[in-house]
């Protein structure tokens, strides 16, 4: 019995022991890997609502020695709450003294975004929401007598350029003259809309409801909440009924219209985002039908609804420090 509660003691200290260990690294992990140049791997959490597709991680060395080959991962991820990436280009520069040696695949860059000076790109076909892809560079580093045997560390660059859609949707109702004076509609107030999520934030608003015989201004604001800039040609496409409503006076706006035997419209236009965004406003009217219907019969009001896409290409960058062993050194 003596000998039992003996190692029941022992495993007990033991335990406490291991526990201890166990916070240690886990608070100073990252420091101790540091210091022997390891960069500790960020935990993969899921993107921001501003974030289309985004590097969750860098696996890389914090120094390497001189003239060695090192390897670099990147963990790229579409966000889970917005809509399929394409023509995806993520490309390494910035390497000043180091040089990439291998990639998965190499690929020009958009003519769009950055032009490369001494990097490489890979071309990804496409994302699908919530993927994950793992991509890796092997890179060498220069010689001693590159650098001269001094402090040595350089921000190597990445960008990520792609091609992406963010949509919303907006309601409007239009109330009869006899609904709206009778009490039972409260005053009009500004309705947003619902946006999925990715840089370039898709709104609209309309103040509503809207009283029968009444114009409604549609306003339309396309803003850019991301670390990155929109490039080259955006296109803005409207969902509609026609048959209920519709956009006055659309061709002077430059709007093409394609209609369909079900009713629907669809209104497309090639607006210019700049580096903060842009906004446009649309006149909403109800079709004549719809009009008389809220004139003669007996009904309070008619609901339409909306959707928009923003088709656009997005370009955001990032970039990890590389430092150089000073010889002599004890890697």
């Amino acid at each position: 019995m003596v000998n039992k509660k003996g190692s029941s003691g022992s495993g007990i200290a033991t335990g406490v022991f291991v526990l201890v260990i166990v916070i240690i690294l886990f608070l100073y992990g990252p420091y101790l890997l540091n210091s022997i140049g390891i960069s500790s791997v960020p935990s993969a959490t899921s993107l921001g609502h501003t974030v289309a597709v985004g590097v969750l991680s860098v696996n890389a060395p914090a120094r390497v020695s001189p003239s060695s080959t090192f390897g670099t991962t990147f963990l790229i991820a579409n966000n889970l709450n917005g809509n399929a990436a394409r023509n995806i280009y993520f490309c390494l520069d910035n390497l000043g003294l180091f040089s990439i040696l291998s990639s998965p695949e190499t690929s020009s860059p958009n003519p769009n975004g950055n032009a490369i000076t001494s990097g490489r790109c890979v071309s990804i076909s496409s994302l699908a929401t919530g993927d994950i892809l793992s991509e890796g560079f092997t890179l060498s580093a220069p010689p001693v007598n590159t650098y001269g045997n001094i402090q040595y560390s350089q921000n190597i660059g990445y960008y990520l350029n792609f091609s992406y859609v963010s949509t919303a949707s907006q309601q409007l109702e239009f109330t009869s003259q006899s609904a709206s004076t009778s009490g039972n509609y409260p005053p009009p107030v500004t309705q947003p809309s619902g946006v999925t999520a990715g840089p370039i934030d898709l709104s609209s608003s309309s103040s509503q409801p809207v009283v029968y015989g009444q114009d409604i201004q549609l306003g339309i604001s396309l803003n850019n909440v991301g670390t990155g800039i929109p490039i080259g040609n955006t296109q803005i496409t409207i969902y509609m009924n026609s048959s209920v409503i519709n956009i006055t006076a659309a061709n002077n706006l430059g709007f093409s219209i394609k209609s369909f035997p079900n009713g629907t419209a669809v209104f497309s236009k090639a607006i210019t985002i700049s580096s903060t965004g842009a906004s446009i406003e649309l006149p909403i009217s109800l079709s004549a039908n719809e009009e008389s219907k809220l004139s003669s019969l007996n009904i309070p009001y008619i609901q339409a609804d909306m959707r928009f896409t923003v088709s656009y290409s997005y370009e955001q960058e990032g970039y990890f420090p590389v430092g150089l062993y000073i010889e002599p050194y004890s890697p």
